[in-house]
């Protein structure tokens, strides 16, 4: 196939320009075997505005590879397009695109064989002040080299040569798009007649109702006595919680001296809340209870006294994530004189088909065994807004469960 190559797009071996040239049947790899070249149609510098598209040009070569940067100071995501004809863009790479931070420099490459490419960013909501993005393609392009001390996203173009353990990297924040949850929790006083009762260590229970559909600014009721304002309890909270948007975020609160206070931001459910800074005790010293601030769905968190975080076997992902949960630990106290059966159960609750599902069940005759563990070999699937909650049903009065699960929930963009 014949192409004209104009200056901007190739140069010789020895970095001379080619102007005007025929190339009929070669190769662009024949007349500059180690070059490549930038495209002027899959390069912008004009920012973005909010939710806005950039697309590039549909552009057809020789060379094999294809590479493109970008920076800009706006969440986003890449896509590669590929097509046979320059018409259909039949292929998308990868089909979830490549994530863009805000701030950092992203380089990815791909295999484009003689097919028409073009990119194509997605900016998030917000403005772009810059951006700088740049198409080159070329033959010979070699892997990506990480440092030591970099994050590590799911989509990085590298390979990685250092000593890991995964699970550590993503604790510690070196793998960026996953994260990492303990949840920890207890029910105490478990009442035979009452049936299932959520384990949280509060009264009351958190069933599909109780999931946020609209969201609302969270209402934090708490001991203006013992915590808060000029007390030796708790000042400050930071929430770890699903935006209105379905995003995990995070906030912090400065209690009042009230009792009653509301935060300044929104959300739909809670997954954590911890003491931040408190006075002479170092911690809370009643507890300290979150709901919605209209009221309508009911307690969504509890931090009981003096135990500085939530104790809540629940746990909210992200619209637009998935989660692994791969670790289940359960404790029964076996009371003076009793050897009480539980029934342990875990619901997830899907915020897409307003459906609730039972996922796990499991009896505990204390008299046999009062612990148990399951680790899941190959992880159990939690997929985007869903809600796991669990509950226990005892036939003895004043037993007390303890429970613990760990998951990783990643990004899907």
């Amino acid at each position: 196939m014949s192409q004209k190559v104009s200056t901007s797009r190739i140069a010789g071996a020895d970095g001379t320009p080619i102007t005007n040239t025929i190339l009929g049947s070669q190769n662009f790899a024949d007349v500059n075997p180690m070059g490549s070249y930038t495209s002027s149609d899959n390069t912008t510098t004009t920012p973005l505005a909010s939710g806005a598209t950039y697309t590039g040009t549909g552009e057809q070569n020789n060379f094999s590879q294809v590479g493109v940067m970008v920076k800009t100071d706006n969440s986003g995501t890449l896509y590669f397009d590929f097509s046979n004809d320059g018409s259909n863009w039949d292929s998308t790479f990868p089909v979830n695109g490549f994530s863009i931070d805000s701030g950092v420099a992203e380089f990815h490459t791909a295999i484009k064989l003689g097919r028409y490419f073009r990119c194509r960013l997605v900016n998030d909501t917000g403005a772009q002040t810059y951006l700088r993005l740049t198409t080159y393609f070329g033959n010979n392009f070699g892997p990506a080299n990480q440092p030591l001390n970099q994050s590590i996203s799911l989509d990085t173009d590298a390979q990685v040569t250092r000593p890991t353990d995964f699970s550590d990297e993503v604790v510690i924040g070196r793998r960026a798009g996953v994260t990492p949850f303990t949840k920890f929790g207890f029910r105490s006083n478990l009442t035979a007649a009452n049936g299932e009762e959520t384990i949280w260590a509060t009264t009351g229970n958190f069933t599909a109702a109780s999931v946020i559909t609209t969201a609302d600014t969270f209402r934090i009721t708490y001991n203006n006595t013992t915590d808060g304002l000029g007390t030796t309890g708790a000042l400050s909270l930071i929430f770890y919680y699903i935006d209105a948007d379905g995003n995990q975020a995070t906030g912090t609160h400065v209690l009042g001296n009230t009792g009653t206070d509301d935060t300044s931001f929104t959300g739909v459910g809670i997954n954590r809340i911890a003491v931040t800074s408190s006075g002479s005790v170092n911690t809370n010293t009643n507890d300290i209870s979150v709901a919605d601030t209209g009221g309508t769905f009911g307690k969504q968190a509890i931090v009981p006294a003096l135990t500085g975080v939530t104790q809540q076997c629940l746990y909210h992902v992200g619209f637009n994530a998935k989660a692994i949960a791969r670790y289940l630990w359960i404790n029964i106290n076996k009371l003076s004189g009793s050897s009480p059966k539980v029934v342990i159960k875990g619901y997830v609750y899907n915020r897409t088909v307003a459906t609730q599902f039972e996922i796990f069940r499991f009896n505990k005759d204390t008299s046999v065994e009062n612990t148990t563990f399951l680790s899941e070999p190959i992880g159990f699937a939690l997929t985007a807004s869903d809600v796991l909650f669990f509950v226990a049903d005892t036939d003895t009065n004043n037993t007390v469960v303890n429970m613990r699960f760990s998951l990783r929930e990643y990004q899907s963009t």
